[in-house]
């Protein structure tokens, strides 16, 4: 697949993802968020390739190691968030990433490079395998010795019925126009064990060059006050979409994963093998030597399955 279908392929699933949420905004607006997005995306390759020792400190707070030491933090793929790791850890904090296998095998000698032209020692920054059937005991096992979890919330990017993710533990989102999921099975676990929860993420600092960005302060989510509270997790979610909600309206088209996510009040209505649309326009392309056709008008993907016959 040639950079031109790629750019394609992506240009189409953003605009489905963005329209699906916004569906007020007029294609001349969608159309500039995407050169937006785009060019932030520039913007954060080029701050994570500029990263040195003399910069690190220029979007790290003064966090005490006591203020976040021991939790569970979230945060979200938002502006240059790759930056992060490197913050906490200038910042005094010995990390510990809750990252999926794909990323595990792709970042992790890029990590070690990050540890060593910093200076820091090795076991400043691990990464557990979240597939891993012992990471829940890893995880605690790494609050006991004071380490700082850091956790990326995004919207699920997996297909399926509202009901089966409901089943899984994972909540549902309310954002513009639609909704996405987050799992639930962290900060359930946070609460079991009293284990505080706090959220913290990027932003452009004010009155500087755009490409300039800095860790916000961190936001409490979770105590361990709140072992006994049970609205304590209603709450903690409630601060979680708050955060969020602010976060996006500070600049909407610096989240990463437009070009990623699924739109799901077109999976709520497929309820049949079917299609139940009256008349739609249909966008053919390929990807991975497969035919695909975008139903405009529902924001779905089809794939094209030729069907041989011996007798010919």
């Amino acid at each position: 697949m040639n950079n031109q279908k790629k750019e394609q392929l992506q240009r189409l699933l953003w605009m489905a993802n963005v329209q699906g949420f916004y569906p007020d905004k007029p294609a001349v607006e969608l159309e500039a968020g995407y050169q937006r997005w785009k060019e932030h995306r520039q913007q954060f390759t080029q701050l994570d390739r500029d990263f040195s020792p003399e910069n690190m400190w220029q979007g790290s707070p003064n966090i005490e190691p006591a203020t976040l030491a021991g939790s569970i933090v979230f945060s979200f793929h938002y502006g240059p968030y790759r930056l992060l790791p490197r913050y906490l850890v200038a910042a005094g904090y010995r990390l510990t990433v809750v990252v999926s296998a794909a990323v595990l095998n792709r970042e992790r000698m890029r990590y070690a490079r990050d540890l060593a032209t910093m200076g820091a020692p090795a076991d400043s920054l691990e990464c557990l395998e979240a597939s891993n059937t012992m990471v829940i005991r890893k995880m605690l096992q790494a609050i006991l010795l004071n380490r700082l979890i850091l956790v990326f919330l995004d919207a699920n990017e997996s297909v399926g019925t509202n009901e089966s993710k409901e089943e899984q533990g994972r909540l549902r989102v309310s954002f513009g126009g639609s909704y996405f999921y987050w799992r639930s099975n962290l900060l359930k676990l946070a609460h079991r064990f009293g284990l505080p929860v706090h959220a913290i993420h990027l932003n452009p600092k004010l009155h500087h060059k755009e490409s300039a960005w800095q860790m916000e302060n961190p936001i409490a989510v979770l105590t361990p006050a709140d072992k006994n509270n049970p609205m304590a997790i209603l709450n903690a979610f409630t601060k979680l979409q708050e955060i969020f909600q602010k976060m996006m309206h500070n600049d909407w088209t610096a989240w990463e994963n437009w070009g990623l996510m699924h739109h799901y009040k077109g999976f709520d209505e497929r309820t049949g093998s079917g299609t139940k649309c009256k008349g739609s326009w249909m966008i053919p392309f390929s990807f991975a030597d497969k035919g695909y056709l975008f139903d405009l008008s529902r924001r779905i993907f089809y794939e094209i399955i030729v069907k041989k016959n011996n007798n010919f």
